[in-house]
């Protein structure tokens, strides 16, 4: 009785930090350029809103202090249409004197029913909130007289990426290619030498951590994850990979070992 006990309370104990760390915000730093002046951009993803447990002044601290170039935000923020004002009230509360870039992922094209209707209100009520959505488009930001084109590419999973088009509209004379999309395996899709960057979340850095890569082995099937390429920076593809842990949550508010992330690149 006494072990039944024991296995009792650590369980619960196990449950109540999984249920802390969810609140609590892993600022990760990656210095790509290390000039006095480089671009910098923040990237966020996976805020699934709905067990979202971080402060969102813990989020926009780290936005002030950072006074970043560029916001990219790289998808699943929905699971239902209920959820949309959220994700409007979260581009509310964290714009700033930086611009916002959004992509979708697969939990919002499920949610919109890979209806392009029902995509294109969510893009209209979006840009609305002065965020721009790309979706295989660009945009050429310019800083100090150099120019960079910001590649969206829609997720893989909707089968509506289209990485020709996305690239079509780069300006020729950009000094580089930073693409963003939701799923890290678009990777091995990008013609090789056509991007220099590419932003990614989906896998929430395995959100609770096993032994042996147990989490990505049982629930993933993506062929990074296969190649134990599952969060933080790799070159892959001859591509500099970023793949972020992610924000909030998906399917229960909890996380072991994958702290909530916000990444800081020079880029």
């Amino acid at each position: 009785m006494i072990i039944l006990y024991v296995i009792i309370a650590i369980a619960v104990l196990a449950l109540i930090y999984m249920r802390f760390e969810t609140t609590q915000l892993k600022v990760n730093r990656v210095y790509y350029n290390k000039s006095s002046n480089p671009l910098k951009v923040i990237h966020l993803s996976d805020l699934h809103l709905i067990y979202l447990n971080v402060d969102i002044d813990k989020i926009t601290k780290v936005l002030k202090a950072e006074s970043p170039d560029l916001v990219i935000i790289t998808g699943d923020y929905i699971n239902t249409v209920s959820h949309i004002p959220l994700f409007l009230k979260f581009l509310d509360d964290i714009k700033g004197n930086y611009k916002i870039l959004v992509c979708l992922g697969n939990h919002d094209y499920k949610t919109l029913n890979n209806s392009e209707s029902e995509i294109q209100e969510f893009v209209k009520q979006i840009e609305e909130k002065d965020a721009t959505v790309l979706l295989n488009d660009s945009i050429c930001f310019e800083k100090d007289n150099r120019k960079y084109n910001i590649i969206g590419i829609e997720d893989l999973r909707s089968n509506r990426y289209d990485i020709k088009k996305a690239l079509e509209s780069c300006s020729k004379d950009a000094i580089s290619n930073i693409a963003f999309s939701h799923n890290p395996d678009i990777v091995f899709q990008i013609p090789e030498g056509s991007v220099d960057y590419l932003l990614c979340g989906h896998f929430h850095g395995g959100q609770i951590w096993m032994p042996f890569n147990l989490e990505f082995i049982i629930l993933r099937n993506e062929k990074l994850c296969k190649m134990g390429i599952t969060r933080g920076a790799h070159r892959v593809n001859n591509i500099n990979l970023y793949i972020n842990s992610g924000l909030g949550n998906v399917c229960f508010p909890l996380r072991f070992l994958s702290p909530p992330e916000m990444t800081v690149l020079h880029l």
